[in-house]
């Protein structure tokens, strides 16, 4: 006889489900959840500066502070101008409906214009019943609008010119755009002056000419500024000239534009002027220090500009007092004496932008007084330049005729043209850049020197006096234990002046003494973490050392140290820690930065460059981070095992 089987009711699913909540592992599941969003928020609230200062340190540095923020490191698209070291940034606008890259070649200002002839009722309207003027869009015109209130009703209008008994001479808006022309700048400037009546009052106008012939024209404004792009080829024929007997060669068609052309003396030919700006003559300083020398004025004959790597320069014939005259450049000039540098030795003399130069300090070569720029760079590398010579005015200019394609583009139009990119040349130059007479490298070649006497002294030192304090029998052994942990409930600075004045009269301050040999005196913490894991090392490990012949010193070595990595693990990255980030000790007992560990290393470079160098700046917190994070990372299982067995007795 067969067996029927009862459906199951249409809620049994809903009534499982309410059954599976109400149980054990529903309830763990939820607790389970809410613990690790707990801990993933903490931890990325934690890592969120870590992970930023990373990113800074891959970002150019214009990109860390942009608003609004740009999270992914971004490469910026610049193309070399001609032979130059300046670069320009390219650009990408949507043009004819596709996307082009482009760079600015000049900029050009528009006006809102009324054509006369197509003005419609203008009339006279009281001061008092007019708004103030406002820059509106209209339709694709800028116009500087006004409210006209009259009767209950209110209109918009546009002043055209003052009218008598205190009266404006205004029309509406929709009169306005059916005569409203946008126009040159310059070329409504370069029209004749025109008397045109309007409503009975004469309106200063101007005429000029177009394709249909000459048209009588009033100037409303507001004035607005196009940007002028071309394609990023034409750098390529860039050239860098002296801005003096630059003269100006009128205006002329470019592309679908027009531009301001000049001419250069000795040059064939009209030019684009793209910027002007001031440039310094420099020199690398390593090639300063090792050529460049002090000349009396009676050694130097006639001097006249000559060309060094295409930079004019004072150059003469300067006469040693043995061997044959040879040409030199002078690059400090002086009334008796002047630092000079023989022409064939001054290889990295060149022309840089000032603005790069703007934090240059002093330095004297036998009395004579210049300027160094540290970290300056240059075309992917990185020096220390000498400032040589007087700044001068420099123009950066293209032929008119390379340039076959120009159009104008609303500024707001202009995207830059970037795509992603990790950028690293942050921490070259940050290794690169001198600070205070050295550089980064020092700074963690001290640490990691600082870090190995450390090291060595604590354990050495700790690894005894924890073996003495849990083993040996002494009288008075638990109160010189008491004694010794009450040191660490002194407060750092209690103990700062007495014994900097200890160094101080040992002649060890401003030398690395004073920061590693306390640490072969023992540390009182180190000695209590090790003290405690000792004793729960079994006895009997120990006489049977013992009783094979064994000294305090082999039962050290040989049975209490190796039974005890994790703890000696402990103490050496306690040590590191301690060593790597202390900053106040070095800060006070070092003066000489070839001394200076990282930590004061950095603050130094802070101090020197933080404000304008910030993509270095958080590469070097980056490297000074790096040696903790690693040591951790590797040895964090003992450094979490020797914690946990510390206080466990056997």
């Amino acid at each position: 006889m067969a067996t029927l089987t009862p459906t199951a009711p249409p809620n049994s699913l809903r009534a499982r489900w309410r059954a599976f909540r109400s149980t054990k592992a529903w309830q763990r599941a939820i607790r389970h959840s809410m613990s690790y969003f707990v801990l993933a928020l903490g931890a990325a609230f934690m890592l969120f500066p870590m992970l930023w200062m990373i990113s800074s340190s891959l970002k150019p540095q214009w990109q860390i502070f942009t608003q609004p923020p740009i999270w992914i490191p971004q490469h910026w698209e610049e193309v070399r101008a001609g032979n130059t070291n300046r670069t320009i940034n390219l650009w990408e606008v949507q043009h004819e409906g596709e996307t082009r890259t482009v760079m600015e070649i000049g900029v050009r200002k528009y006006t809102t214009v009324l054509d006369a002839a197509r003005l419609a009722n203008p009339i006279a309207a009281p001061t008092a019943e007019l708004s103030d003027a406002a820059a509106t869009s209209v339709d694709g015109f800028t116009l500087n609008v006004r409210q006209w209130t009259r009767d209950g009703q209110t209109s918009d209008v546009v002043a055209l010119a003052r009218g008598e008994n205190d009266t404006l001479i205004v029309a509406d808006v929709q009169n306005v755009l059916g005569a409203a022309l946008r126009m040159p700048l310059d070329e409504v400037n370069g029209g004749a002056r025109a008397s045109i009546t309007v409503a009975g009052a004469d309106v200063r106008g101007r005429e000029v000419e177009t394709d249909g012939g000459p048209v009588q024209i009033i100037p409303i404004g507001p004035e607005s500024q196009l940007t002028v792009v071309a394609s990023p080829d034409v750098a390529s024929s860039a050239l860098l000239t002296t801005t003096e007997g630059i003269e100006d060669a009128g205006f002329a068609p470019i592309g679908e534009t027009e531009l301001p052309l000049v001419t250069i003396p000795g040059q064939a030919g009209e030019y684009i002027l793209l910027v002007k700006d001031s440039w310094q003559p420099v020199i690398n300083e390593d090639e300063f220090d090792a050529n460049v020398f002090v000349a009396e004025r009676t050694a130097l004959g006639d001097q006249g500009p000559i060309a060094v790597n295409s930079v004019t320069v004072q150059g003469a014939m300067y006469t040693p007092e043995t061997g044959d005259p040879f040409p030199v450049a002078i690059l400090i000039s002086g009334t008796q004496r002047s630092a000079v540098i023989p022409v064939d030795k001054a290889a990295s003399l060149r022309l840089a932008g000032l603005g790069g130069l703007t934090t240059a300090r002093g330095d004297q070569l036998e009395r004579i007084p210049f300027r160094v720029q540290d970290g300056f760079s240059e075309g992917g590398e990185t020096h220390s330049v000498a400032l040589v010579g007087e700044p001068r005015e420099m123009a950066l200019v293209v032929p008119a005729s390379v340039v076959n394609e120009a159009f104008d583009v609303n500024p707001a139009d202009l995207k830059r043209a970037m795509y992603p990119e990790l950028r690293f040349e942050g921490y070259r130059e940050a290794l690169q850049t001198k600070v205070g007479e050295t550089y980064f490298p020092t700074f963690f070649r001290n640490s990691f020197i600082l870090v190995a006497l450390n090291t060595i002294g604590h354990v050495l030192s700790c690894v005894v006096v924890a073996y003495a304090f849990a083993r040996l029998r002494a009288p008075g052994k638990n109160f010189f234990f008491v004694v010794l942990l009450g040191t660490m409930m002194l407060p750092y600075p209690v103990t700062l002046v007495p014994v900097y004045e200890i160094f101080r009269d040992l002649n060890m301050v401003n030398t690395l003494w004073p920061l590693f040999i306390r640490s072969f005196f023992g540390n009182a913490f180190l000695i209590f973490m090790l003290r405690q894991f000792f004793s729960s090392i079994p006895r009997e490990l120990e006489e049977a050392a013992r009783i094979d012949g064994a000294s305090a010193v082999q039962i050290i070595a040989r049975v209490i140290v190796p039974l005890s990595k994790p703890a000696i693990a402990t103490v050496i990255i306690f040590t590191f820690w301690w060593t790597w980030n202390s900053f106040l000790e070095p800060f006070i007992y070092l003066s000489s930065p070839e001394l200076f560990p990282v930590s004061v290393g950095l603050n130094f470079f802070k101090d020197q460059y933080g404000t304008i160098f910030y993509d270095r700046m958080m590469a070097a917190s980056v490297l000074s981070m790096i040696p903790m994070v690693v040591i951790f990372f590797f040895a964090q299982r003992y450094f979490i095992e020797g914690i946990q067995l510390t206080g466990m007795k056997g």
